[in-house]
């Protein structure tokens, strides 16, 4: 062994301290020439250290040695001495120390130290002769291997640099970055991790190939290359290039067939179980990455994307040719193979998709991927980093692994073409079947991150919808994603779980949620083909899976109605909270104010401890509508108060006007409240006379029935007691006056309120009635007289609606509801055209001292209308 030693330093000593390329910068050119500004420098002056002749002349022998090695030593060099399998390999350490004998893998030196602890333990104990030997040709073993490795590496070394002195010589061949090995002497490029990284950075170089690096396209000269460097230097050329070099070509040759051509589709997809394979060995973090941002600073995907672009990063180039060829599935899967050397999640390999590691003639096992394995750990700050000058670390790389697909996926959604609409599909769905929770959960963040929302929901994945439920906490976006795969049920759960939630969630989010808890619900109602519809559900069955619920047609409609009632009565409380936070006299709690505003309250508490305590006697009529309780002294009591409310305090000149309003606030709120005659001492009253009330109370009254009578129900808008009240109030008001009646504003007020023609005239024909009944009691003709006015303006009212209805078929249909078909009804049996006319005979029997020429104004208004009213059906 010694003497081998001695005579491969012999072989070694000519260049082994020496140089390997250096490279001289150009020259800045100053002066006055007018090239001076186009050149801005003399081009690199590249140096090599040995010329061809002395390359041969160094490297013959030493490949003389390495034959000899191999064929008198062959036991210590086929194999690792000392090695638990054939198969085993060691990694590459630095011995820059000296003081490991000059081995230079960790194994070896393991080895050694373990055998001078076994000699020193048999000098204390006396060993046999045999035991001796034995060791003895262990250490022979171990230190003949050792010596072979760095043999090995040296000849391969010299026909590296053989092969790039020719490639630099051969335009048709990209340029090689001899900038990498500037300085560095053969014995770092050989025996330091610093040079092995040099050199891959390099030959990443000479293997990533885009159109940018081969203006002529792939030659025979550029296979000759990375076959002789496959053959002659695979501890450095290894498989990671020889299977990048071989991804490249194909991707060019399929760029070069026509778009229609199935030999495209091929050569692409031979592309991608190239750089599939290729993936599994892009073991350097820093060729991933390429030029890496400040850590001070944050790097988006955007940046990290176009970085590793611009730095030739194999993945980023691979990603690129790949989507140039329309092949989605394949950049997806390159880029989440190399992120599984990072850190990711492995994914396992498909032998349909992917090239295996062709066998290369004359490399033992032990050699293959010897110094082309993956880094342990992340690497110190410390650490010596190629090309960049920043600490890359595998976190970067896998980063930059997920930046190229997101890239990608926004560049392609981005676009206005469909095909890349189409393309975007097929990368996310293929991203989508990854494994990785770190990645899945980073792209999410993504898709939402750039408003690509509506993608996202797409995707029918359990993992994103457990990442919208328990990372997110996104209901109404899980509620979405249901909805878009049909899964209604389950949004509407959510939605009502979000709403009844005992977290602090406004009043204004909850109404939200119900409202699409009910759209969710009906949507389910609707869609479903059977009596009953099916919702996967968060329900751990007896072999670990979720199970299906199913839930009848008629649970449905039971959830819908409920909800309906629920989401009623939060609207009335909306109203409570937006009057208390309005309201500059409303005095409550705040522990109740922040009930209300925060949490759904009981119907019977917002009834007894909101709406009656702070007099909101609009919000009192709308809860006993929703809760439909029929209570006819309540509603009455409301209605009063809701009148004396707009009226009272008053003031008046009129006798009669204070009685009615005594009469009007007995039993209510406001029967404390002053009806005074003459003068307000005060002025805090209401002037009755003035009949500015009249707007407010019109207003109101339309508005409230509105809401009241248009649900289904009518008891709490008490029409004929409305009639009474408004038309007696209207009658005060007329008697005070000296000038014509004021206009009939209640009649108007409930036509507003959009109540049946129909139904008032009921109700006013009642109202008549009653005064008939009385009529032998001496009571006051006028005010018969004035009721039939009312009916006349009432009649006319709805001959002029009817008009606007004429030429609709008036058969049914959407117009049932409308003036013109409530006429056709009333008007078909005669039933209204008799009416009128007893109209007529009730003026005549009033006697000749009550119609005057008024009444013969009134008896013409009836015939006209009648006409009217008959002309319309002609």
């Amino acid at each position: 062994y010694e003497g081998m030693v001695k005579y491969f330093s012999r072989l070694l000593r000519p260049f082994w301290y020496k140089p390997a390329v250096v490279v001289t910068e150009g020259r800045p050119i100053c002066g006055d020439s007018i090239y001076s500004n186009y050149y801005q420098s003399l081009p690199a002056k590249v140096e090599l250290l040995l010329n061809d002749a002395s390359l041969d002349e160094i490297r013959q022998p030493l490949v003389s040695l390495q034959n000899l090695m191999k064929r008198d030593f062959k036991p210590a060099v086929k194999s690792i001495p000392g090695a638990s399998s054939k198969s085993s390999t060691d990694a590459m350490e630095i011995d820059e120390d000296g003081n490991s004998g000059g081995l230079i893998t960790s194994a070896l030196q393991r080895k050694s130290r373990e055998a001078r602890r076994i000699d020193n333990a048999y000098h204390t104990h006396s060993a046999t002769a045999k035991e001796l030997m034995t060791i003895a040709r262990q250490t022979e073993d171990r230190n003949m291997h050792a010596l072979y490795r760095l043999l090995s590496r040296c000849v391969q070394m010299l026909n590296l640099m053989s092969c790039l002195k020719h490639a630099h010589a051969n335009p048709s061949l990209p340029e090689i970055q001899w900038g990498l090995l500037h300085g560095l002497t053969f014995s770092q490029l050989i025996t330091s991790e610093d040079g092995q990284q040099r050199v891959d950075a390099l030959l990443n170089g000479v293997v990533s190939l885009d159109e940018k690096s081969l203006t002529s396209g792939f030659s025979t000269d550029a296979d000759s290359l990375a076959n002789t460097l496959s053959r002659q230097c695979y501890l450095f050329f290894s498989a990671s290039s020889r299977l990048t070099y071989s991804g490249f070509r194909y991707a060019w040759d399929a760029r070069s067939m026509p778009l229609s051509s199935p030999r495209r589709s091929e050569f692409a997809n031979q592309a991608a179980s190239y750089f599939r394979a290729a993936a599994r060995h892009w073991y350097n973090p820093t060729i991933i990455v390429g030029r890496l941002f400040s850590k001070e600073t944050m790097v988006n995907f955007e940046d990290a994307a176009e970085s590793a672009m611009d730095a030739r990063s194999p993945l980023a180039l691979a990603a690129k040719a790949l989507m140039e060829l329309g092949n989605a599935k394949g950049v997806a899967d390159v880029c989440l193979i190399c992120a599984s050397n990072f850190g990711g999640a492995k994914v396992p390999r498909d032998e349909s998709k992917e090239f295996g590691e062709s066998f290369i003639k004359d490399m033992f096992d032990w050699e293959r991927g010897l110094y082309h394995q993956p880094q342990g750990g992340e690497k110190s700050s410390d650490s010596k980093v190629i090309v960049t000058g920043f600490d890359v670390t595998a976190s970067d790389a896998k980063q930059t692994c997920h930046s190229i697909l997101f890239f990608y996926i926004s560049k392609l959604l981005g676009s206005d073409e469909s095909l890349n609409h189409k393309l975007a599909d097929e990368l996310v769905a293929a991203c989508a079947s990854s494994s990785d929770a770190d990645f899945l959960r980073s792209m999410y963040e993504h898709l939402l991150n750039t408003n690509q929302t509506d993608t996202l929901l797409r995707i029918d994945s359990s993992s994103l919808e457990t990442w919208l439920e328990t990372e997110k906490r996104d209901y109404d976006l899980l509620r979405r994603y249901y909805s878009f795969h049909n899964r209604n049920v389950l949004a509407g759960e959510i939605m009502m779980k979000q709403a009844e939630s005992e977290e602090n969630v406004h009043l204004k989010e909850r109404i939200q949620c119900l409202t699409r808890a009910m759209d969710s619900f009906s949507a389910a109602l609707q869609t479903s083909h059977s009596r009953i519809a099916v919702t996967r559900r968060f329900i751990q069955g007896r072999d670990g899976f979720f199970e299906d619920q199913k839930v009848s047609l008629s649970d449905l409609n039971s959830r819908i109605h409920s909800i309906q009632e629920k989401l009623d009565i939060a609207k009335i409380q909306q109203r409570v909270l937006n009057i208390v936070e309005l309201s500059e006299n409303v005095d409550l709690e705040p522990a109740k104010s922040d009930c209300l505003a925060y949490s759904l309250v009981n119907v019977s508490d917002l009834y007894n401890e909101y709406a009656s305590v702070l007099n909101l006697f609009d919000i009192c009529l709308l809860i006993i509508e929703t809760c439909r309780h029929d209570q006819r002294e309540t509603i009455t009591y409301l209605w009063k108060n809701i009148i004396c409310e707009e009226i009272l305090p008053s003031v008046t000149n009129s006798e009669s006007v204070v009685d009615f309003l005594n009469n009007l606030k007995h039993n209510t709120l406001f029967e404390t409240s002053d009806v005074l005659i003459g003068e307000d001492p005060n002025g805090q009253c209401e002037k009755f006379d003035s009949g500015e009330w009249i707007a407010r109370l019109k207003n109101r009254v339309s508005t409230l029935g509105k809401e009241l009578y248009n649900t289904g129900t009518s008891f709490t808008f008490p029409l004929d007691f409305l009639v009474m009240e408004l038309e007696g109030l209207r009658k005060q008001y007329d008697d005070v006056r000296d000038d014509i009646p004021s206009q009939p504003w209640p009649i108007q007020s409930f036509i507003e309120a959009e109540i049946p023609f129909s139904v008032l005239l009921e109700s006013y024909d009642r109202l008549l009635s009653e005064y008939s009944a009385s009529r032998l009691q001496g009571v006051d003709y006028s005010t018969q007289f004035r009721r039939l006015s009312n009916i006349s303006y009432l009649l006319e009212a709805w001959a002029e609606a009817a008009y606007s209805y004429r030429g609709l078929d008036l058969s049914g249909g959407s117009s049932t509801n409308n003036p013109a078909t409530e006429l056709a009804r009333a008007v078909n049996p005669g039933g209204l055209l008799t009416r009128i006319s007893s109209y007529r005979s009730y003026l005549d029997g009033i006697g000749e001292s009550a119609v005057d020429n008024a009444g013969n104004d009134l008896v013409s208004r009836l015939t006209k209308v009648e006409v009217e009213i008959r002309d319309f059906f002609r």
